[in-house]
Parts: C-alpha cells; sequence; structure tokens
C-alpha cells in the first residue's frame, strides 16, 4: 500500500533524474595535530550537506494545542509555482512512531500540540515552499486542552483514545519489608518538588536530508542511533520497492534529542516520489517550538530515619508531563522513580510514577534520563534530615552510602564504587574554602555551602530491553591505512579520539595510520549507537577486543611472511601492503556484557555493567534585595574508573555543571495557558553564556572497573545530576528557605525569603 499520495502533475516536475552527490560516509583520520575537525572549523553537518538543486521541505504546523482537522484543501498549494507536492496524514495511515508506546502520527488530523505537523509541502526553493504552506486551506475544530498535569488529570477529555484518564503509563514498586520499616522510622522528613521543561539548547537545530541513488535511499541526519533507524525504518521503505541507509555526519549537538522523529519519514516518502535529493532544515525557532524538552516533573516523596541517622524507607509518588507523545517518556519516568534509590543502603522502597499525557510539546530523554529531576528532592530531604539530627550532610551520606561488591534493594550488582571517597573529597574542599574565605558580613549578601550526590548506569538495558551490545571492525586498506568502523556516533564527546587512542596504543601505531568511520550503516558493522553514557565503554571494550583479534592475526601473518620476531604491527600491515593482502588483516571486535540481565516485570535486576557515583559541593551568594543566586565555586568528584583522557573527562564534567547550572537557575519552556512556547530561542530562554562559567574544580576517585575499557567506567551523564539540588542546598545554608520549585530564578528566591523567611 502506498504511504503517501501526489498529484500526477507534481511527480518529477520536469521529470528528471537530478544527479547524486556523493557524500563520503563520515571518516576521520584522526589529525596529526590532534586538534578534532570541528575545532578547526572542518566539521560538516547535516545542513551543510544540502546542495543548491535540493527539493526543501516544509511543514504547516498546528497554531492550537489541541484541534481536530476539520477541512485540508491542498489545491491552491499544489498550483502554486515551484511546490512539488504536498503530503497529509491520509499519506501515512497506519504509520506511528514511539520508543515504547506507539502513538506520535508522523502528520495528524489531531493536532495534540502547538507546533504538530498537519501537511508537508516540498518546493524547489524556500521562497516557493513558504508560499505553498501559506496556500494551504486547513479548518480546526477546537478540543478543550491541558497545558499541565493536574489539568490533563482533570479535563474529563482523553487526549488519545487509548487513555480514557490521560495516563499513558503507571507503575507501582516495592522493595525490601516495607510495613517492618515504617515502624523502625523515627522520624519522617517529606516534601512536594517541582521540576520544569528544558528545551536540549544543542547549537545545530535538526535537519535531514535523503539522497536517492537507483533504488536506495541514504537518510543523511544527525542520530545517536543510525542503524535503529534503519530497523525502524526499514519496512515501511521495503514496501515502497527501496533500501534504506542511514549516514551520520558530524551532530552538532544532541543531550538526548536526536532519535526517531516524523521528519525522517516525510523526506523519504519525498525523496522516493519525486525521485530528487529532499532536505528539510529547521529554524532555530521550529526546532525548538516542535522540537522535545526534558520531562517536566511533580514528585512527592517522604524518607524515614532512626535516630541515630540510618536512612530506613524513602517513598516516592511521581507524575512526569509526558506532553503530547510518549517518546522515552516511559523509561525516564521509571529511571527518575528509582535510580537514585541506589545511593543509600535503604531497608525498603516504595515507589510510584504516573507519565501523563498534556498538550505541551512531547518530552524526550535528557542528559542524565530523569536523576537530576529526582535529586534535586532526594539530595533536599537527605539534608532536611542532617539538620534534624544535628549531623554533618556529608557524615549523614557517608554512613549510609552504597559500598563496593553491594547489592542494591534494585538488584544493582555495584562492583567498584568510589563513592565514599568522592564525599570525602568534597567535604575536605568545602571546609578548606570555608577556612580560607571567612564569609563577610553584610546586609546585602548571604553566602552559603550546598552538597549533594548522584549515580547513574551505563547503558540502557533496565529500562530499554533492546539487545545491547558493541561491534567494532578493524580493517586494512590498500592504502596503508587502519580503517575502524563503529555504530557509534560523533556527537562531540571524543568518540573518534577514544577509539583512535585505545587501538594506537594496544598496537602501538601512529594515531595518523587509524581512520575512523562512525555511523554508516552501509559500511560499519550494526550497533545501537552513543546514547545512556555507554560510548567508551561499549565502543572502548569492543575496539579492544578488535585490536587484540588483529594483533593475532599480524603475528601469524608475520611468521608466514618470516619477519623478525621483533617487527612490530606498523611493519607487519607495510609488507601486507606492499604485498597486495590487506584482505587478510580484517576482524570484527565484539562486546556484549554476560553479567547483566533484563530485568523482571518489576524492574528489578543488575542492569548495568558497572555504575558511576559522585559528589558535589558549591558556595553561593544570594543577593537579598533581588534573589539573584551565584555561584561563586564548586567542586565536583566523580568516581569514573580509571580515566582515561583527564582533558576530556574534564571537560564533560565542566560542561555537565555548568548545564546543571542553567537548569537549576535559569532555563525552562515558558508556555501560555494556551500552549504556546513564548521563549523559542536560545536569548530568551536565558541559556548560559560564557558570562555566567564558575570556577570548577574537578576530582576523580582513584578506582578501577574490572569490566571497563582499561579500568574506566563513563562520564557523560553522571555530572549534571546533583547540581540542581546542590545548589538549592546552598542557597537554604545562606538565607534559610527551601526551594522546591526549578528554576530557582531570582524572583522565586526573593518570594521565599518573603513568604517562609
Amino acid at each position: 500500500m502506498p504511504m503517501y499520495r501526489l498529484s500526477a502533475a507534481h511527480r518529477g516536475a520536469d521529470g528528471a533524474v537530478m544527479s547524486v552527490v556523493q557524500l563520503p560516509p563520515p571518516s576521520l583520520a584522526f589529525p596529526a595535530s590532534g586538534v578534532p575537525p570541528r575545532v578547526r572549523g572542518l566539521a560538516r553537518y547535516t545542513a551543510d550537506l544540502v546542495t543548491p538543486d535540493t527539493v526543501l521541505v516544509g511543514l504547516a504546523r498546528s497554531p492550537y494545542a489541541h484541534a481536530r482537522v476539520s477541512r485540508l484543501d491542498t489545491c491552491r498549494a499544489l498550483k502554486t509555482p515551484g511546490v512539488l507536492g504536498v503530503l497529509t496524514p491520509a499519506d501515512f495511515d497506519g504509520i506511528t512512531l514511539g520508543h515504547q508506546i506507539a502513538d506520535e502520527p508522523v502528520l495528524t488530523n489531531v493536532a495534540r500540540y502547538v507546533g504538530d505537523g498537519i501537511a508537508a509541502v516540498a518546493a524547489t526553493d524556500q521562497s516557493a515552499l513558504v508560499r505553498g504552506i501559506e496556500a494551504l486551506d486547513i479548518d480546526y475544530e477546537i478540543l478543550p486542552h491541558a497545558c499541565s498535569v493536574d489539568d490533563a488529570l482533570t479535563l474529563g477529555e482523553p487526549l488519545h483514545r487509548a487513555c480514557p484518564d490521560n495516563v499513558a503509563q503507571r507503575f507501582s514498586i516495592e522493595r525490601g519489608n516495607w510495613e517492618a520499616a515504617q515502624k523502625r522510622v523515627s522520624f519522617w522528613v517529606t516534601g512536594t518538588f517541582q521540576t520544569q521543561a528544558v528545551p536540549h539548547a544543542y547549537l545545530e537545530p535538526r535537519a535531514t536530508l535523503v539522497r536517492v541513488t537507483n533504488e536506495r535511499l541514504e537518510l543523511v541526519t544527525a542520530s545517536h542511533f543510525p542503524a535503529v533507524l534503519v530497523e525502524t525504518y526499514r519496512e515501511i521503505v521495503a514496501d515502497w520497492g527501496a533500501s534504506l541507509e542511514v549516514i551520520t555526519p558530524d551532530i552538532g549537538g544532541s543531550f538526548g534529542a536526536k532519535w526517531e522523529h516524523p521528519t525522517h519519514l516525510i523526506c523519504l516518502a519525498f525523496a522516493h516520489r519525486l525521485r530528487r535529493n529532499v532536505a528539510m532544515v529547521l529554524s532555530r525557532r521550529d526546532d525548538m517550538i516542535a522540537g522535545r524538552t526534558r520531562v517536566a516533573m511533580k514528585i512527592w516523596m517522604r524518607i524515614g530515619a532512626t535516630d541515630d541517622g540510618e536512612l530506613v524507607a524513602k517513598e516516592t509518588v511521581l507524575w512526569a508531563d509526558n506532553g503530547a507523545y510518549s517518546g522515552h517518556g516511559p523509561t525516564v519516568s521509571l529511571a527518575a522513580a528509582t535510580r537514585m534509590d541506589n545511593l543509600y543502603r535503604f531497608s525498603a522502597l516504595n515507589a510510584q510514577a504516573q507519565l501523563v499525557y498534556t498538550n505541551n510539546m512531547p518530552s524526550e530523554c535528557f542528559r542524565g534520563f530523569g536523576s537530576p529531576q529526582s535529586a534535586f528532592a532526594q539530595e533536599q530531604l537527605i539534608d532536611e534530615l542532617a539538620e534534624r539530627l544535628s549531623m554533618d550532610p556529608i557524615e549523614l551520606r557517608r554512613r549510609n552510602a552504597v559500598q563496593p561488591q553491594d547489592t542494591t534493594l534494585h538488584g544493582w550488582q555495584v562492583g567498584s564504587c568510589g563513592f565514599a571517597e568522592c564525599l570525602d573529597a568534597v567535604r575536605q574542599r568545602v571546609q578548606a574554602h570555608r577556612d580560607d574565605h571567612p564569609l563577610p558580613a553584610s546586609s546585602r549578601y548571604r553566602f552559603g555551602y550546598g552538597v549533594a550526590a548522584g549515580t547513574h548506569g551505563i547503558s540502557n538495558r533496565g529500562y530499554d530491553h533492546r539487545f545491547d551490545r558493541a561491534l567494532l571492525s578493524l580493517r586494512l586498506e590498500p592504502d596503508g591505512m587502519l580503517c575502524a568502523g563503529s555504530a557509534e556516533v560523533e556527537i562531540g564527546c571524543g568518540t573518534v579520539d577514544l577509539v583512535c587512542t585505545l587501538i594506537a596504543d594496544y598496537l602501538e601505531l601512529d594515531r595518523e595510520r587509524i581512520r575512523i568511520v562512525l555511523g554508516d550503516t552501509a559500511t560499519v558493522p550494526h550497533g545501537l549507537g552513543s546514547f545512556a553514557s555507554r560510548t567508551a565503554f561499549f565502543a572502548g571494550r569492543a575496539a579492544l577486543d578488535a585490536s587484540r583479534q588483529f594483533a593475532k592475526k599480524c603475528s601469524g601473518f608475520a611468521a608466514e611472511a618470516e619477519l623478525p620476531a621483533e617487527a612490530g604491527i606498523s611493519a607487519v600491515i607495510d609488507v601486507a601492503v606492499a604485498a597486495g593482502r590487506t584482505g587478510e588483516l580484517c576482524v570484527t571486535g565484539c562486546y556484549e556484557p554476560e553479567h547483566v540481565a533484563l530485568p523482571d516485570q518489576s524492574g528489578y535486576g543488575n542492569t548495568s555493567p558497572a555504575y558511576t557515583f559522585g559528589a558535589h559541593g558549591c558556595c553561593v551568594r544570594v543577593d537579598m534585595a533581588t534573589g539573584l543566586a551565584r555561584v561563586i565555586q564548586y567542586w565536583a568528584a566523580h568516581d569514573t574508573g580509571r580515566v582515561l583522557s583527564p582533558k576530556r573527562a574534564r571537560g564533560q564534567v565542566v560542561g555537565g555543571v555548568h548545564q546543571g547550572l542553567g537548569f537549576a537557575l535559569a532555563e525552562t519552556a515558558l508556555v501560555d495557558d494556551q500552549g504556546r512556547l513564548q521563549n523559542p530561542g536560545y536569548l530568551d530562554d536565558r541559556v548560559a553564556t560564557f558570562a555566567d562559567t564558575v570556577p570548577v574544580e574537578c576530582i576523580f576517585a582513584s578506582t578501577f572497573e574490572e569490566h571497563g575499557p582499561n579500568g574506566a567506567k563513563s562520564i557523560a551523564e553522571p555530572p549534571i545530576i546533583p547540581v540542581a539540588a546542590c545548589v538549592a542546598n546552598a542557597i537554604y545554608d545562606a538565607i534559610g528557605t527551601r526551594q522546591r520549585r526549578l528554576p530557582m530564578t531570582p524572583e522565586r528566591v526573593w518570594r521565599s525569603l518573603h513568604t517562609e523567611g
């Protein structure tokens, strides 16, 4: 069955099949200077690959938060000069997208947020594209809408037919003996906390390019997992009589946003029908209006302890704003409700969560995967407990911290763990700063110190039941380059550097002899890609396995060629190239964590090959006249196993801390009561700039992870997790009022002074 319709008058315009500009696979020979291409201005992003003869695609988007399309007439649009075709919801009938819940149509007859795609237009140039979209005749029947979780739960009308109560998913988990634990509790601390929706604020707006070669469609787009996109779209494309290749060029940031998206199928459909290369490049405004955000949450939590400071029981009730479509909301809400439990040795846990549909833009996974939201609640309550017990807040955490080789109540088999070392390091820094910087007496400014902690796993096997492994190929090319191919992608975290370094060090080769090929499904082994802090761990292990196999093959080749015993791999490569026998030196390395298993139906299980831990501290200054809180010093201690690249590890920590400070103090998606985004730009959203940077001291625990590549764990996501809670605790220390809602803007801090203080 055809997935779309185009008017016969607009099938290929002049009937010509445009020539295809060949895009080489994303291949990077590591530069001799060691400076990555993107730093030298040599990176090529998807939009950079769009040629002047490419057909442009755009969307007519709903101006209403919830509305049914009562009439959609494409006649005027199809008659507009330069317009080549129009796609409507009928062209994608029966196709829905969704990571766990298939609930997002490619184009829709029922708009569920402002910006939802109603129809797509293809045109020869931007001017014709704009005129074509404006020429669409669309009438709407406005429906009741809900732009908050509370409104959605009481709306009385389903936003999706399958969910009459607007709850997309709910779950309840109990660990330990809850009844017995409650009896041991001497007292509880309780609080309700709210976190906001935040745009991902990546530098590269979303872009999609589809190139046509015979019956093959090449989808070029920034994506975390090109191989999974092939799996997602393969059957649809096969029904058209075509095959699919996905190529991921350089990615200008993501932080969890760039996964499956309706624009991919829209561009694929136009490219197949028109037999032309097509592209959709979103403006910053459109990208933010129709993009994805961090999941906003309302969290009620209580923690019970004994009089001597033993953490006994924790109860969490969580409501997550799913937005219009589910995305990764189910896994994010599960992680948010449970992951932070694993920091401490609780006797019993009780967690309940509801993932609620609203008429806000869809939510998505975001760096930290739900943990920054729950840490904001938990780590403030831990501080409240310490105050009730007249105990140092680090000492309370230290006394209850998870230990090496522990098995937590959720089934985590901890293995290496430097959590206690991180806590001690932060305590030392905070105390030294207090001693060296006596707080000045001032009626205008107040100073305070705060601490918080966090934990994170590696990959998503506990929340994503997809088979999880990494493959990496090593192939000697006729030009003497050793080509390494992997399904991982370069998001800016140093994947190329990591893989190149591990291979070069193991094989004792110059890095200039290694070519890295990433994210081209036609040329690299199948794999899940780069997400969930898995790249260094999984790709690193696969790279080492491939290097061992390659060294073994080289040893056999050297013996056959009667090379001297002291001949290195570089000499073997030279001989193989000269003899024209490079095809004999090809291997594929693999890593699959054997000690990790899928969780049971309740989510219990060892869901990660290793776990990271961290503790943060900071000093803040609060302006009592305005409520402005400014961080003046920050300390971040992390257990990441053996640090493979101190410079890149520090970069990840400093970047994560500053992204967390934006989440804590300023950034938010401001939506009015009609569901319209009020700040669709980075200046309006108040994204942190270099002017907002603060001194960050990075400390790394001296641990070694037996399952990791050369003893390493991961570092991408953990640094953002404790930040908001750390700052909130420091503000409380300064002014004596608790901040239970994000962002902690000057107005909110000022109001807390005048309502609580």
